[in-house]
């Protein structure tokens, strides 16, 4: 987690407590959307999963090849530089996950992905979700980033309907923190990528694969002391109080095929 700005690295500390949690229960593989430079991914391999992870952007996927090398070579995870719609498997997956991925997805799209989650993921799966929340919070870097909406909670219950899911988790992270820096983000946002508004929607959503961004996306090492799941522990408490607060700029959830 070094190197991370303060918001993954409080999505993180708890997406480790599930996936600690998820793994007592058997689970065992996954597909992670939008894997980027392989972190979410390093997770989940460092916990003993094995798995894949699909990313559109080539440079996002040499980074993730990097760092996950070691479990690459050891046969536990393989990245591929293509569309996870169009991945055809007769094998069945335990979790997949996209962080930062679906809020790309129009509507079609969105119905595909869906579609295509259900075909692979067992009996006993699970759908991750990290998502950025809270439309009254769009701003510059939902632009930049190609975005097609920012979700709420209730989304979630509508996909849950929609697609024969149940939901097994819905809360916000994040909270206070990310809304404390939220101006100070835009700041930069404004100045290091507007030039980025020029591309088109796909292009845009390529280019967040593998962003960095000073003060943003990345840290110098001087900010480790400050900026580690240790000192950052209090606010990941606090994230847990305000789980289910309308202001959370991330929504975490979880949907798990409802059994005949």
């Amino acid at each position: 987690m070094i190197g991370l700005p303060p918001g993954n690295i409080l999505q993180y500390i708890y997406l480790k407590k599930r996936l600690k949690k998820l793994r007592s229960t058997g689970l065992s593989s996954f597909i992670e959307i939008g894997s980027g430079n392989g972190n979410v991914s390093n997770i989940f391999l460092k916990m003993g999963y094995k798995g894949l992870g699909f990313d559109l952007n080539k440079s996002a996927c040499k980074n993730n090849n990097i760092k996950n090398k070691n479990y690459i070579s050891s046969g536990k995870y393989n990245v591929r530089n293509e569309n996870f719609i169009e991945f055809n498997t007769e094998k069945n997956y335990d979790i997949i996950i996209s962080c930062m991925v679906i809020e790309h997805m129009d509507i079609d799209l969105l119905e595909q992905y869906f579609h295509k989650c259900k075909k692979i993921l067992s009996t006993k799966g699970v759908i991750i979700s990290l998502v950025p929340a809270a439309m009254k919070y769009w701003g510059i870097e939902d632009e930049v980033a190609g975005h097609i909406k920012r979700y709420e909670f209730n989304d979630f219950e509508n996909l849950a309907n929609q697609f024969n899911f149940r939901i097994n988790k819905n809360i916000g992270l994040t909270y206070p923190l990310s809304n404390i820096l939220y101006l100070i983000s835009n700041r930069i946002i404004k100045k290091k990528e507007s030039d980025k508004l020029k591309l088109s929607l796909h292009e845009r959503t390529v280019y967040t694969g593998n962003r960095n961004i000073k003060y943003k996306t990345t840290f110098p090492k001087g900010f480790n002391l400050i900026l580690n799941p240790i000192s950052l522990y209090a606010f990941h408490l606090l994230q847990r109080l305000f789980s289910k607060n309308k202001n959370n700029l991330v929504i975490y959830s979880e949907l798990i095929l409802n059994q005949p």
